[in-house]
């Protein structure tokens, strides 16, 4: 949720910036477009400045002419009764006199549709005139106080357009946001209730979407997974605890049969264990698992249980080229895997029991097949399903092999092979 608010702000204020740019950009560029039209002609100032530090005896001597036919520029000098007595490219329509009237009028505006400036030398005037269309010339030196009080007023209008215009965009965020989260608010305040509607899973809200159908589902698996539990061990429970009623309720205590009774209470202890073994698997790190020996614990597991069963044949083919293969396991969790299976084995069947290990390029594989009759097809689907309705505790043993082979990352298979019974632990193979 924070995320998708802070995703949210980060757009606003981007469009917010983006706009800023955008202006700045079009500043940036009315600027440099004025600079190049204002540098495309020189400034009358610097003309001058350079006619009068190159003048000889007159103003427009070589030099000078030089100058001003390369910045496309004709010149005339008046003396002080107004007529031309030095000149350079002057056109045929501009008069060899002028008048105070004349002079008034081109200082001020144009001559002859050229732009000039005028700049007195001694007691006449030196005139400069530029293309035509070149340069405007402003007809006035002052500014009006009310024009520019307007101005600012239109600044400052602008100005708060602008804002009204950020805050409008603000607002329609806003809305979206909540709008969009509505929908959350709503699947969150009805998550676990059975009415509960599944969200839609698109749009920038999919991740936020995904793990709230993902935590309603969870609870739901959580709960039919407990009911499951509940009628599993309870029907596990009943017939030891059954047992144990009947040689109870013998008249005679000398006819208890204590053996059976300790063995419905261990029965019962077992189911116990594995109970809270399952439940706990639910809660154990994963990233606390570090990299571990593989052989080291198949080893170990096979020289116990050939220990406890010197009777038994436990044939174990190694078909790795690797020895020191390693996995990312909890070392006793691994082995309590195994365990189950191999001892199923050695409980419900006579004959060979094989151990296989063997690798392929991206994974590896651990095979546990004995000789016996196998599992029920149903006992099998149960423990695929994760079904614990009416499982033994044959099959409980298994569904937590399952479980544990699943925390570690690895598939789980189970098949009869008539005979026998086959059951495949498969890994990932990063080494």
């Amino acid at each position: 949720m924070f995320n998708y608010i802070l995703k949210r702000f980060k757009k606003i204020v981007i469009r917010i910036l983006s706009l800023m740019f955008f202006l700045m950009f079009l500043l940036v560029i009315f600027l440099y477009l004025n600079y190049r039209l204002n540098n495309k002609y020189p400034r009358p100032n610097d003309i001058f400045s350079y006619v009068e530090d190159n003048k000889s005896k007159i103003y427009l001597n070589e030099k000078n002419k030089e100058f001003l036919k390369e910045k496309d520029i004709w010149s005339i000098r008046l003396d002080k009764d107004g007529k031309v007595i030095e000149s350079f490219n002057k056109p045929k329509e501009v008069k060899d006199k002028f008048n105070l009237t004349d002079v008034a009028g081109f200082t001020r505006f144009y001559l002859a549709d050229y732009p000039v400036f005028t700049y007195k030398t001694g007691d006449g005037l030196l005139i400069f005139a530029y293309p035509k269309h070149s340069l405007d010339k402003l007809p006035f030196n002052y500014y009006n106080y009310k024009n520019l009080i307007f101005n600012l007023e239109l600044v400052i209008i602008f100005l708060i357009l602008f804002l009204v215009f950020v805050y409008i965009i603000y607002r329609i965020d806003i809305k979206n946001i909540f709008k969009n989260i509505l929908p959350f608010q709503k699947a969150i305040d009805n998550l676990y209730e059975e009415d509960y509607e599944k969200l839609d899973e698109y749009g920038e809200l999919k991740d936020l979407s995904f793990s709230i159908n993902k935590a309603n589902e969870k609870y739901k698996n959580l709960k039919e997974a407990q009911g499951k539990w509940i009628r599993g061990v309870s029907h596990d429970v009943r017939t030891p605890l059954a047992k144990i009623s009947w040689e109870l309720s013998k008249e005679n205590k000398k006819d208890l049969d204590v053996e059976n009774i300790k063995d419905q209470v261990l029965k019962i202890s077992n189911i116990l264990e594995s109970l809270n073994l399952t439940l706990s698997l639910s809660n154990i790190e994963k990233e606390n698992f570090k990299e571990e020996n593989l052989l080291k614990v198949i080893r170990k597991l096979l020289v116990d249980k050939l220990n406890e069963n010197p009777e038994r044949e436990i044939i174990f083919e190694n078909n790795i080229k690797k020895q020191n293969i390693k996995l990312k396991m909890d070392p006793n969790l691994f082995y309590r895997m195994l365990e189950n299976i191999l001892k199923n084995s050695i409980i419900y069947t006579k004959g060979k029991i094989r151990l296989i290990i063997s690798e392929s390029k991206n994974s590896l594989t651990i095979t546990i097949l004995d000789e016996g009759m196998g599992l029920s097809e149903s006992i099998i689907k149960k423990v695929n399903e994760e079904d614990l309705t009416n499982i033994t505790k044959h099959g409980l043993g298994i569904f937590i092999s399952k479980q544990i082979a699943e925390l570690h990352e690895g598939k789980f298979i189970i098949k009869n092979k008539h005979p026998g019974l086959e059951v495949s632990f498969i890994f990932e193979n990063k080494n």
